[in-house]
């Protein structure tokens, strides 16, 4: 290739557009390019090809890189080596997501990553040559990506300020924010809630870039805000009335979770997301449902490990308040006390056993096999649970309102 890199430095004073520059560097390596942002959209790509791959065919038609390319790439190490370093690294196919050879760089301003070069190289022998021409490229794309990017984070920042009010309950009335969304080109159609993200530490920079990333590149729901408060990542999630909302942010909340686990080896995020509304007065409402949702699964983390969804919480919705209730009316279950009373003398444990065999919904069997103990045993158990604390197990009334105080005292730390 008789091109040299100063080709490339030589049309950076003009008006170039991202198209154009993506078209020139192009016709520099001799072939197909795109440029990304750092979330995988398309930026531009030169045109006018043929024998371009599936996942760049997947990836113009989307405007958007397929989820399972980049899940294919962080799989085969491609996106941690460019997110690591600014060198351009030549990708070998990957047949399973459609990639063939690429050559693929890093665009940065420092150690921030604005977006991505790929030069798809099936028709040309790749030298170093080529190396250097794609690296000089970033360094022309950053100016765009960077200029991009700052008109980007002052409609972020404003964008925050009017979640913040929606989160908060500051804006209640459903004219004054819609008009507010229009102003920010937010839409709030269909069906929205709250999604909270926590993690065990507060965040830093390299956290918030990469959870970031994955709800940008996550691709089975639609973020329409997000914030990011210490250790949280709070978001405002919509789908489509015709979608099952529940179902695709209990998929999201576990595909981020285990994301970020697998990537950054964080061993403790907790998502939660509060009701689904159709209207948007209701965002504040939803968020302090999520959140309620991780305070309970502090509490109560064996019992809701895998609850991630306030409808899914049942009675735990309302343990707070009726612990608080008792606590008003100096309530004591006298039945529970008589079974209290009598495992502090004889060391027994009849308390544990009733919570066990009424968290398996009176299931003799299950609750037999979750104490290691044989079924006659527990069947004795619960024969002098009957007798001492003078409890009916055939009552539901009864029974209902023993679990729930068996559950704050659980949540009080009393001893089971």
């Amino acid at each position: 290739m008789s091109h040299s890199s100063s080709q490339l430095t030589g049309f950076s004073d003009g008006p170039e557009s991202p198209d154009g520059l993506a078209d020139r560097i192009a016709e520099i390596l001799g072939c197909p390019v795109t440029i990304e942002d750092p979330n995988h959209r398309i930026v531009s790509y030169s045109k006018h090809e043929h024998n371009v791959d599936e996942a760049r065919t997947a990836t113009i038609m989307r405007r958007k890189v397929p989820e399972r390319v980049i899940n294919g790439l962080w799989k085969h190490g491609i996106m941690s080596q460019l997110f690591a370093s600014g060198e351009p690294i030549v990708v070998d196919p990957i047949d399973e997501i459609g990639l063939g050879n690429r050559i693929a760089v890093s665009v940065r301003k420092n150690k921030d990553v604005l977006g991505f070069i790929w030069a798809q190289a099936n028709e040309v022998t790749i030298t170093d040559h080529h190396l250097q021409l794609i690296k000089d490229a970033a360094k022309l794309v950053s100016r765009h990506l960077l200029h991009h990017q700052v008109k980007k984070r002052k409609s972020e920042e404003n964008q925050k300020e009017f979640f913040w009010q929606l989160l908060t309950g500051t804006l209640r009335y459903k004219p004054e924010i819609i008009r507010h969304a229009k102003r920010f080109g937010t839409r709030l159609s269909g069906q929205l809630c709250v999604a909270v993200f926590e993690f065990d530490e507060n965040m830093n920079q390299s956290v918030e870039r990469h959870a970031y990333y994955l709800t940008e590149t996550l691709q089975q729901t639609r973020i329409v805000s997000r914030i990011f408060d210490e250790n949280q990542l709070i978001l405002l999630v919509r789908s489509d009335v015709t979608e099952d909302a529940a179902r695709i942010c209990d998929t999201f909340i576990h595909d981020f979770t285990q994301k970020m686990k697998e990537r950054l080896q964080f061993e403790d995020v907790k998502g939660s997301f509060g009701i689904i509304y159709d209207s948007p007065e209701h965002v504040s409402d939803s968020y302090k449902q999520a959140l309620k949702v991780l305070e309970l699964k502090e509490q109560f983390p064996r019992a809701l490990q895998q609850v991630s969804n306030y409808q899914e919480l049942g009675i735990y919705q309302f343990i707070n308040e009726l612990a608080s209730l008792r606590s008003r009316e100096q309530y004591r279950n006298a039945f529970l006390e008589k079974l209290y009373d009598y495992d502090r003398k004889h060391k027994s444990e009849l308390v544990g056993t009733l919570k066990v065999f009424l968290d398996c919904n009176s299931n003799v069997h299950k609750a037999a096999e979750d104490m290691h103990i044989h079924t006659n045993t527990l069947n004795y158990r619960l024969k002098r649970i009957k007798e001492i604390g003078a409890i009916d197990l055939k009552d539901p009334n009864q029974k209902t309102t023993l679990y729930l105080d068996l559950l704050i005292h659980e949540m009080e730390g009393d001893d089971l």
